[in-house]
């Protein structure tokens, strides 16, 4: 079957999605919303009275559009799962004629969609909120487009390996409590690796192994500058990296779990 066949099932398999996304986007956004402005309004206004340095609010937005895709993921996840033990689309879309694997990653880019719109939609947020405090000519727009495409990529990829690995509806509490908790307080939401290596060095480097810490540094450099954060170029490397391994251990093991091949 020609390449151009596959390409346009794999369209239409994207494009069903975002119909269903269409009516669900602004729902997800006012969520996000809530949560940013309760974050952003603690840290930036009333924590400062408390000893916080004046700008860590614009530190602070810089984790906060790292998680936008992590938080999202879990709702991924519970979708994907509750597919996979109650109605099984996804039987269906393995027995449309394109690689089974192909199907899986039509859906991947599905959820790339998903968390790049969604980061994206509520930068405004930052301004609005921060006002003063974020310079909107400081920002180097094109790292932070390349640091948001960058994070959803993986977010995409690790969604495929965390239902691959989650067999029952009843084990979902695994998602929060094994995955997205450790990476979000461990990954540089609220400090800079380099901050955590004048502290505690052997915890810096172990950190290193933390996906969200390329994540957090990344969007930083491009809110804040290079200086004090890890390389930005280096960061989008480990970051593709690991989105490819975790996409490959993912359709591996969905391939075992729902017998495609």
């Amino acid at each position: 079957m020609s390449k151009r066949v596959y390409f346009n099932i794999c369209k239409n398999l994207i494009l069903s999605d975002l119909i269903i996304l269409k009516r669900l986007f602004v729902n997800k956004f006012i969520d996000k919303s809530i949560w940013i402005f309760s974050t952003m309004f603690v840290t930036a206004y009333i924590m400062p009275y408390f000893g916080l340095v004046n700008n860590f609010g614009l530190f602070q937005f810089g984790g906060i559009i790292t998680t936008v895709g992590l938080f999202e993921l879990y709702a991924s996840v519970v979708e994907l799962v509750a597919d996979f033990e109650g109605d099984r689309i996804i039987d269906y879309t393995l027995t449309l004629p394109i690689p089974s694997w192909l199907a899986i990653i039509s859906k991947s880019i599905y959820y790339f969609i998903l968390y790049f719109a969604l980061t994206v939609s509520v930068l405004p947020l930052g301004k609005l909120l921060l006002w003063n405090q974020l310079d909107l000519t400081q920002i180097n727009y094109l790292k932070l487009l390349l640091a948001i495409f960058f994070q959803s990529m993986f977010y995409a990829c690790f969604v495929i390996l965390v239902s691959s690995v989650i067999n029952s509806m009843s084990k979902l509490g695994i998602v929060w409590s094994r995955f997205i908790s450790p990476m979000w307080f461990l990954g540089g939401f609220q400090f800079s690796w380099i901050a955590l290596y004048n502290g505690f060095p052997i915890f810096a480097w172990i950190s290193l192994l933390n996906p969200m810490i390329y994540i957090t540094e990344s969007t930083r450099v491009a809110l804040i500058g290079q200086a004090d954060y890890l390389n930005f170029w280096l960061c989008l490397v480990v970051i593709f990296s690991l989105s490819v391994v975790c996409l490959a251990i993912g359709l591996n093991n969905l391939k075992k779990r729902l017998d495609f091949i």
